[in-house]
């Protein structure tokens, strides 16, 4: 592949007056932190925005001039995590890449007269409009690269637990009923990182420690979808939520209690997912109890848990492949393999039965009674959704209807 590291003066002289710059971080490959539940930092591949790389091959092809242009600090890139790496791999040329060190775009992209910029960042919009009003010559166009993509018939939900060990439930803006945070997948991206996403976009917070809890298939208005369910941990306890969380537009309200606080103010008004979830925390009573506060003495065996990118299954002995790598305040994307994007392995999917009520599940314990108990299985690595975009211009849409 082309050198694509090439100085300021050289930068300016291939360029040709029509110049497209993008971010990377969640721009062109998606990301976040995760930390494990022992304290560990990793930053887990959360997948790709196709859109974007077919834009950069088409402006490329088009003779245009196309950089990156990136806020992370350059003296921190480092091997498999840098960009060039991850260019690499994802068969991807421009002629150029810039760092910023952690400083906003807006000057570089005007030096290097940009046209037209795709960055997830809202702040690096408005630094860029304040670039603009200083600088009346700035032509340049700035669009959100998430614009490019649909929602699929998938779905992410999961458990929030604080520090204290409460649960954290959010009631719906449009039906007013109880649910778990999350919603749909967009295309190109790993359930885990919809999850982390929908998070943030609908609490204003960042969730760590997520793990895998199972798949499903949920069903409303005649609609079957594939719904991942997954645990994750806020760095807050319950008492510190209010004033914390930021909610937006989808979520009117929030409630955080213990399990049997949840139980009673949701009766009769929660969704399915919150059902499914409520049910699998008490199907998960060992993996529960590790969430539960414990000293600094205890020890909790290690696991790997950054994710796969281009393969269909991860799974444990998929994660067993996954290189780790320490957390770099360059923000990099946490993946250590990042495979062909056309690799055809075979999918695997898990299906689970979900009692409908608590007393139905007693009544189910209570028949076992004279069996020999089943020690609960503890629940390591997930079977994230991989390439969720089938190439389509399907319907956008939010996540009402019960999702």
């Amino acid at each position: 592949m082309k050198q694509i590291f090439e100085n300021f003066s050289k930068a300016r002289d291939n360029r040709n007056g029509d110049v497209v710059t993008f971010d990377f971080d969640q721009t062109i490959v998606k990301s976040f932190l995760n930390k494990t539940v022992d304290g560990e930092e990793h930053y887990q591949f959360g997948g790709v925005n196709k859109e974007i790389i077919k834009r950069i091959k088409t402006f490329k092809n088009a003779g245009k001039t196309v950089f990156v242009v990136t806020s992370r600090q350059k003296h921190l890139e480092d091997g498999e995590s840098s960009i060039k790496s991850l260019l690499d791999r994802l068969k991807i040329e421009v002629n150029g890449v810039f760092y910023t060190e952690g400083e906003p775009k807006a000057q570089k992209l005007y030096e290097l007269g940009s046209t037209l910029h795709f960055d997830d960042d809202p702040e690096e919009h408005d630094a860029i409009a304040a670039y603009k009003n200083l600088h009346k010559d700035f032509k340049i166009a700035v669009k959100y690269p998430d614009d490019l993509l649909n929602d699929i018939e998938a779905v992410s939900k999961g458990v929030i637990l604080t520090q204290d060990g409460k649960i954290l439930i959010a009631e719906r803006s449009d039906s007013y009923e109880w649910d778990a945070p999350g919603g749909h997948i967009m295309q190109g991206e790993e359930a885990n990182y919809s999850f982390w996403r929908e998070v943030k976009e609908e609490l204003g917070i960042e969730v760590e420690e997520v793990q895998f809890l199972d798949k499903t298939e949920t069903t409303w208005q005649g609609v079957t979808k594939d719904t991942f369910y997954f645990f994750g941990r806020i760095d807050y306890i319950a008492d510190e939520l209010e004033g914390i969380l930021n909610l937006q537009w989808e979520v009117s309200d929030w409630f955080c209690g213990d399990w049997e606080e949840v139980q009673r103010k949701t009766k009769g008004n929660r969704t399915q997912h919150l059902d499914n979830v409520m049910n699998l925390l008490q199907s998960q009573q060992e993996l529960l109890e590790s969430y539960q506060p414990h000293s600094k003495n205890h020890k909790i065996k290690k696991r790997r848990i950054i994710g796969l990118g281009g393969s269909k299954t991860t799974g444990a002995k998929g994660l067993e492949r996954v290189k780790d790598f320490k957390r770099s305040k360059s923000a990099p994307p946490g993946f250590g393999v990042l495979e062909e994007e056309n690799e055809e392995k075979p999918s695997k999917t898990y299906k689970i039965k979900i009692t409908s009520t608590v007393e139905e599940k007693k009544k189910r314990k209570k028949r076992k009674k004279s069996k020999k108990k089943r020690k609960s299985k503890a629940v390591g690595g997930y079977y994230p959704y991989f390439d969720l975009y089938d190439g389509s211009d399907g319907d956008g849409g939010g996540d009402g209807g019960g999702e």
